[in-house]
């Protein structure tokens, strides 16, 4: 028999390792497996936005409630993972005024904080909306990281004594009858297969939940809707930019980090793994974004992406924008007489603590094991990847002020090395030059600290390259075009990437 855990989590986004915390707080043997690194699904895949609800307010009232009660603890008990902006719900001469005493209503009930300002204080404090606004509300909106968020969930977990693996795909799920046993897992590094046994397995898997439960031989109904976003070469917002209209395409803008990332669409996909973006999906959202910006044209644009939301209808209803955001936690015992496996489905990033404490109270419910969530009150552990003060050592990321020591904080302790990991963790390569000029800088520096051989840093510099050039083409006009050319010339004129001696394994 392989390894023994109580729980195994299997998904490492933002709920996922949001159990392990809440697991793992309460003194449970647990392990989350991951296929991929942290937060590589749809929580590192949004717009940034830490929801106050007011977005919410009208159709989905419940989901409001729950987004400002989060919000608030959020603050709270992460505040090295939230930038607390604030946001704005503008609405311009197109959009109908009634809808706004039915969404002043809506925020009323669900408890979220609601201060009118004039269109002339508005202008003041963001000169680029429109001139033509009508009414404008101040609401607690924040901006959130959600690969930190992630990694600090899993940071305070291990802390605690629980056990978390990327890069290890669950390929099946051990039964015995109708019994839950454990899984078969397969280490994406090495190859190696193991079997690892439990008393309960949490499928938080998110747009993947309904592959998961079909090894299990039950059906989750997951609807996965596709939004792509845009990012701007620098943030020219203070506040989170909410257009007062039922929500629709390219309605929010959200400062975050050195950029402003704007979005979203909604489209239906039957791929989870959808996560690219076209050209004519950034054309109509910037036809969106002009109603709110005029001069978006002028700011240049540095590469679009999309995420894929995991709906949940059970029983084939709304989809798209029609679908609730609230999660549902299924007892597959209850539904198909599966026992030892549960499913938490839909929800949102904001509400993710809200989702891991249900979850968490119910297995521990089921398994007889005592105690309650303190992760309302607890901090999360996000100790890592920061500018050390009066730091000596050299920005190998110019643009994001990414040390040498945050480069070798990154990798510690882990067997597989990529830049698209580190990015995640202190965002080399995301602020406008988009790698060019740091990413030969890490590798050269990973090849001398860890002594790799030419072959593994050559694939290493050529998967981060391609990674971000993934995300630059669909925006490839104007000064973005320039910028690519810089690229193109370093990497395929100056480096030979393109001809270089490169390993196929891992590095």
């Amino acid at each position: 028999m392989g390894n023994w855990f109580k729980v195994i989590i299997i998904g490492g986004g933002a709920t996922g390792t949001g159990i392990l915390r809440d697991l793992a707080l309460r003194g449970v043997d647990c392990l989350l497996l991951e296929k991929e690194d942290f937060a590589t699904g749809t929580s590192g895949r949004f717009h940034g936005l830490l929801h106050s609800g007011a977005r919410y307010a009208v159709k989905d009232p419940h989901s409001a409630e729950e987004c400002i009660q989060e919000n608030k603890i959020l603050k709270q008990i992460a505040p090295g993972c939230v930038e607390d902006t604030g946001g704005l719900f503008v609405a311009t001469g197109e959009d109908d005024l009634a809808y706004s005493e039915k969404w002043l209503e809506g925020c009323k009930n669900a408890g979220i904080e609601v201060q009118e300002i004039s269109p002339q204080e508005a202008l003041l404090e963001e000169p680029r909306l429109a001139k033509n606004i009508k009414k404008v509300y101040r609401v607690p909106d924040a901006a959130i990281d959600g690969f930190r968020l992630c990694a600090a969930n899993v940071r305070s977990a291990e802390k605690k004594g629980a056990q978390a693996r990327n890069y290890t795909e669950v390929i099946d799920i051990i039964k015995e009858g109708n019994k839950v046993k454990g899984v078969i897992a397969k280490d994406l590094v090495t190859g190696k297969e193991e079997e690892i046994y439990c008393d309960m397995i949490i499928n938080a898997a998110g747009a993947w939940a309904g592959k998961i439960a079909a090894m299990a031989g039950v059906d989750v109904n997951i609807v996965p809707d596709k939004g792509v976003l845009v990012v701007f070469n620098h943030r020219f917002t203070k506040n989170v930019i909410n257009r007062l209209r039922p929500p629709g395409d390219g309605d929010i803008f959200v400062p975050h980090g050195s950029v402003t990332i704007f979005g979203t669409t909604s489209r239906e996909t039957t791929d989870p793994e959808d996560n690219g973006a076209t050209k004519e999906d950034v054309l109509a959202l910037l036809g969106e974004g002009r109603k709110l910006i005029p001069d978006l044209d002028e700011i240049r644009l540095i590469r679009a992406f999309a995420g894929v939301r995991p709906l949940y209808q059970p029983d084939g209803g709304g989809t798209g924008r029609n679908a609730t955001r609230d999660f549902s936690l299924i007892d597959h015992e209850k539904e198909a007489g599966i026992t030892g496996m549960v499913s938490v489905v839909g929800g949102k990033l904001t509400t993710f603590r809200l989702m891991a404490n249900a979850v968490s109270d119910y297995v521990c419910t089921i398994l007889k094991i005592p105690g309650e969530s303190v992760t309302d009150q607890e901090p999360l552990v996000d100790d890592f990847c920061r500018l050390k003060p009066n730091s000596k050592k050299e920005f190998l990321c110019q643009c994001e002020q990414v040390t040498e020591d945050m480069l070798l904080e990154a990798v510690e302790g882990k067997k597989r090395i990529s830049l698209s990991d580190v990015r995640r963790l202190t965002r080399l390569g995301m602020g406008p030059c988009q790698g060019t000029f740091c990413t030969f800088r890490a590798a050269g520096f990973y090849q001398k600290q860890k002594k790799l051989s030419v072959s593994q840093v050559n694939a290493m510099l050529e998967e981060h390259v391609q990674e971000r050039w993934k995300g630059n083409h669909p925006v490839l006009w104007g000064g973005q075009a320039q910028e690519a050319e810089i690229t193109r010339g370093v990497y395929l004129s100056l480096l030979n990437l393109d001809k270089l001696e490169r390993c196929d394994g891992n590095v």
